[in-house]
């Protein structure tokens, strides 16, 4: 073998690797470099081709709803808090904030912020002041977007694939639905799994060929630290992964061997879980803290018909955008020839891979699989990177296989290519949309003009006489090259036509360059903020554009926006029936309903000129703050009678007894007394004053209300219900258990007319997982969602009591209308009308007792209770220090320096017992699950280094005997 191909080989194989066919180690060789720099550049190539109708129509590549409001605002918030952490050591006391009061109700923000501020690239936004985060934001994304394709590579080449084949499938496997639409053009950490999963992989494969399994124990961590979610997932596909390779591969395969696999794998990924045990153990105890994971969904077992209709024109990319199932021209012809190369690909290998690609599209075909990959949660295709990793895989065999194809490859290959180009065009029948002819033609031209490329090939390999030169090298470099550019190509033009005005115009929902930051909001809220210090609120009616402002901007707000979210205030949203969003994941506030601004400390509302009205009656407008990045006009509203975050209640009662309350009569009794999650409280419920009112229905308009369900046989059905309101009050509907199921018009308007078993669909129904009702009343409206259980918003919220607003005069009607036909069944429906200056005065009450002062600090707070005024004759009365920071088991505190219990009150936040003394009451924060994490992290790190050692000094006594 001469230098010259010495150089052209990036790996070799000891005899053992080659012979079980697992994974040939890396060696440095001189074409390594540039065989990176050339993907490099490559990447930057398809990067900027794939991404350029944004930049030629003026846009970054933050997206205008999870980029701005999450991803974005994590990675400034991020390079905030290490400049923090920083600046505290340089000055000699370190300080490191993991809890927010800032972030929503108050939150663990490192923990809401998982799969997001634990990137380890993000690190880099120490270097980056906020107003130039966004260019760091994009750096990244294309930053994850090489690694990806490099991670890939490595896999292809320690597979013992040639450089230039194992170049175009990582092209291939960064183009897939997942990578590029998922992760760059959406969720930019995303794109994290893809970098993770190739290294997976190729751990699994040192493992099986008994080698160290370093690779597979810290890639597997990387995942853990990076998401659960993810993980779980990678969980699955090693399963199956393992499966393929152990009865595939050649291996003397026996039980006890199987088993000793099991057992080695078992160990690592164990031994991954815990070296992150410090992240990934926090993450997994807030992730089973949530009640939308365990959620009960009605998941049907496959997909509509037009779904399997067009599956293989959305595999070739006609539907472009966010999807994962999409490959593009490139990979689907690499599964066509991997499926007709015969004898031309290696048995095993061919078998493997066309197995997990079977496994891939069988999944995707059952949409009971989306569920179970997504933790038996909704329905997503998330999981389908595989079938994108499994597409790229296969064109890295194909490449050097073509070239020996006959004339029997070739006429399987036509016939396979000639049924997905059939597939494909059914679309053009289903929808009459050109875009699928084309994107069908393109994949037509594209077998074509390889099969010209292959037989040209052939001819001057033969001319030369130097075939196996030429097959090995010269064949393989020009297909791979040629399929380089195709994918480029291709993607390039589906990608910027479907985000372009021509496509769906999803360019437009990305920010302006340039203006990311000051998308956040250009209100200047600096005295507003001064003037609530540590005390109190800022809430907000138009929660669109200042979702998770609070912390962007440093106050105290109701609102909040994560995947990872506190229970205990999904809890409080619950059991009041906030009709703010029906996610778990989203919290709009409390919905203008005055008792709990007061309760809850929100001494500022915000309003933009749009939402005037939803303003509540006890706040009084102080000023204009001016235009807001929407253009919007936005007004400053105050209201002095509101309780401070932390105040003391004389009163308690049990859970139990604030249970049997109806929604609107629980924050009545908050006003008077803090409601307890124990059962041997005293106290009993007071007199409330909260009226809860019959309704009777006063007409109908395309619908009929019977006994515990509502029919509307049309979209925009009506049901005007008569009440009998009062005076000065706040008015609400209430519906308990509401479920909305979705039917046709023709089958509404029969169970209407009680003809059910003549009903005869005169079109093709598709049914809704999601209806927007608009209930409005003299005194206001409020439009909110309701969701069925195969929705992936849904969370199990059914009970809903909206707001209609203050009425100084008795309402005496409620509209109701319906957004779709459907069947509408709840447990109980009913309006109540509060009286407001009872409120006022409960709440007013409470503030001349409160005799308590909070003030904050890092990681904790601190209460000054004053003693009482009655303290020398009731030194056994109890009084319940309450603080309006959601519950969380993190959270200690002590009271004079003793330990003392922390409840959980009113639902969703803490109160502690003192008696009628003076008191120092300090709460504490940790997040939980960290110290145990932190111990198991570093035994694990130890046990680690340890079994290196071991393994190291074992190779080096084989290597002298041998």
């Amino acid at each position: 073998m001469t230098e010259n191909k010495m150089s052209r080989i990036c790996v070799q194989a000891d005899d053992r690797s080659e012979r079980l066919g697992y994974a040939v180690p890396l060696r440095l060789t001189p074409g390594k470099l540039q065989f990176f720099l050339l993907l490099f550049a490559a990447c930057l190539v398809l990067f900027l081709c794939v991404t350029a109708v944004y930049w030629v129509n003026g846009r970054s590549l933050v997206w205008d709803t999870d980029g701005r409001l999450l991803y974005f605002l994590f990675l400034v918030e991020e390079g905030e808090w290490l400049r923090g952490i920083i600046a505290s050591a340089f000055s000699g006391s370190l300080e490191i904030p993991v809890y927010s009061f800032d972030y929503g109700f108050g939150a663990d923000w490192l923990v809401s912020a998982s799969g997001n501020s634990n990137e380890a690239i993000n690190l880099l936004a120490v270097f980056f002041p906020p107003e130039f985060t966004e260019y760091l934001y994009e750096g990244l994304i294309f930053i994850r977007f090489f690694l990806a394709a490099a991670a890939f590579s490595l896999y292809a080449v320690s597979r013992g694939k040639g450089k230039p084949e194992s170049f175009c499938g990582a092209l291939c496997y960064v183009t897939c639905g997942y990578v590029l639409f998922w992760g760059v053009f959406r969720h930019p950490n995303f794109v994290d799994f893809a970098i993770l999963l190739p290294l997976v992989f190729m751990g699994a494969d040192k493992l099986f060929a008994g080698k160290n399994p370093l690779l597979l124990v810290l890639s597997m961590a990387g995942l853990f630290v990076y998401s659960i979610y993810f993980s779980y997932m990678t969980c699955i596909f090693l399963l199956f992964y393992c499966l393929i390779q152990y009865f595939l591969g050649y291996r003397e395969r026996s039980p006890k061997d199987f088993f000793i696999l099991v057992g080695k794998f078992a160990l690592c990924l164990v031994a991954s879980f815990l070296i992150v045990g410090f992240s990934s153990i926090p993450m997994f105890i807030s992730l089973t803290s949530m009640g939308r994971v365990g959620v009960e969904r009605d998941i049907p077992l496959f997909h509509t018909p037009d779904y399997y209709l067009g599956f293989a024109d959305e595999l070739l990319g006609n539907h472009i955008g966010p999807d994962a199932v999409v490959l593009g021209a490139v990979p689907v012809l690499g599964i066509v020839a991997l499926l007709a190369a015969g004898s031309a690909v290696r048995r095993n290998e061919r078998i493997g891979w066309s197995l997990g690609i079977a496994l891939c599209v069988a999944g995707a075909f059952v949409s009971k699989v989306g569920s179970v990959m997504n933790g038996f949660g909704y329905s997503t295709d998330r999981w389908l990177l595989i079938l994108g990793f499994c597409a790229a895989f296969a064109v890295t065999l194909v490449i050097p296989a073509l070239s020996s194809f006959r004339r029997r490859q070739w006429i399987g290959f036509a016939v396979l290519a000639a049924l997905v180009t059939v597939w494909a065009c059914a679309e053009v029948v289903y929808e009459r949309t050109l875009l699928a002819l084309l994107v069908a033609a393109m994949f037509v031209a594209l077998c074509v003009v390889l099969a010209l490329v292959v037989w040209v090939a052939r001819r001057r390999e033969a001319a030369s006489m130097n075939e196996e030169a030429g097959r090995g090298s010269a064949s393989t470099r020009v297909l791979s090259i040629f399929l380089a550019v195709a994918v480029v190509a291709n993607v390039s033009i589906q990608a910027n036509l479907f985000a372009s005005s021509r496509g769906s115009s999803y360019a437009q929902q990305f920010i302006p360059a340039g203006e990311v930051y000051e998308a956040r909001e250009r209100l200047d809220l600096s005295s507003v903020i001064e003037g609530v210090g540590d005390v109190y609120r800022i809430d907000r009616s138009d929660i669109t554009l200042g979702r998770n402002g609070s912390f962007f901007q440093g106050y105290k707000g109701l609102d909040q926006y994560t995947s990872f979210y506190n229970q205990a205030v999904d809890d409080f949203r619950q059991e009041l029936g906030l009709a703010d969003d029906v996610k778990s994941t989203m919290m709009n506030g409390v919905q203008g309903r005055s008792a709990l601004e007061m309760l809850l400390g929100a001494r500022y509302f915000i309003a933009s000129k749009s939402t005037l009205d939803l303003v509540p009656p006890i706040y009084t407008k102080v000023s204009e703050l001016g235009k807001a990045y929407n253009g919007g006009r936005y007004f400053l509203y105050e209201c002095d009678n509101v309780l401070p975050m932390a105040f003391v209640y004389d009163a308690a009662v049990s859970q139990n007894d604030f249970d049997k309350l109806n929604l609107v009569e629980r924050q009545e009794l908050m006003t008077k007394a803090v409601a307890l999650a124990e059962e041997d409280v005293s106290g009993s419920v007071p007199e409330l004053a909260t009226l809860s009112v019959p309704v009777t229905v006063q007409s109908c308009e395309g619908a009929e209300v019977e006994d515990g369900y509502i029919v509307a046989a049309q979209k925009d059905a009506k049901v005007v219900l008569e009440v009998e309101g009062a005076a000065n009050c706040e008015n609400y509907l209430c519906f308990e258990d509401l479920t909305f199921e979705s039917v046709s018009e023709e089958r509404a308007e029969a169970i209407i007319a009680e003809d059910t078993a003549s009903v005869a669909e005169s079109e093709p129904f598709e049914e809704a997982t999601s209806v927007w009702l608009d209930v409005s009343a003299a005194s206001g409206s409020h439009v909110f969602e309701v969701v069925t259980s195969a929705s992936a918003k849904y969370a199990g919220k059914e009970d809903w009591a909206i707001n209609l607003g203050y009425s100084e005069k008795p309402i005496t009607s409620i509209e109701i209308s319906f957004g779709k036909p459907g069947i509408y069944r709840y447990g109980e429906l009913y309006a109540a009308c509060q009286p407001l200056q009872e409120i006022v005065d409960n709440v007013g009450q409470l503030r001349e007792g409160n005799s308590a002062s909070l003030s904050l600090g890092v990681n904790e707070m601190n209460v000054r209770v004053e003693a009482a005024g009655n303290a020398g004759d009731a030194d056994g009365d109890a009084r319940f220090v309450f603080i309006s920071v959601p519950y969380s088991s993190g959270w200690s505190a002590t009271v004079d320096g003793e330990p003392a219990q922390i409840v959980k009150a009113n639902v969703g936040f803490m109160a502690v017992e003192v008696d009628h003394h003076a008191h120092d009451v300090r709460f504490f924060y940790v997040t939980p699950g960290f110290v145990p994490g932190a111990v198991c992290s570093v035994l694990t790190v130890l046990a680690l280094a340890i079994y290196q050692v071991v393994r190291a000094r074992r190779g080096r006594k084989s290597a002298d005997c041998r």
